[in-house]
């Protein structure tokens, strides 16, 4: 379930990239938040009446497409010097 999820597998990640001396800070940028946002609103919307359609799907499709081109052209920021 979601909540397992955020008090035991997320830490647990946290702490291992910790011990690996991999950087795993949980720090989003701006970008992964409006785009974690939108895809929420945008499942809410298709899920709440229960029932789906051609038109939904498509919806769905162009907001994933839409998506990983964004992913594809945005320039990754870079990863400050851990100390």
């Amino acid at each position: 379930s979601s909540t397992q999820v955020a008090l035991f597998v997320v830490p647990f990640s946290v702490i291992i990239g910790w011990a690996l001396g991999q950087p795993m800070d949980l720090e989003f940028g701006s970008m992964d938040t409006t785009v974690m946002l939108f895809a929420v609103l945008i499942a809410f919307s298709i899920t709440t009446d229960g029932s789906s359609n051609w038109f939904e799907g498509w919806m769905l499709m162009i907001a994933y497409t839409v998506i990983a081109t964004l992913y594809w052209f945005v320039p990754e920021a870079p990863l400050a010097e851990v100390a």
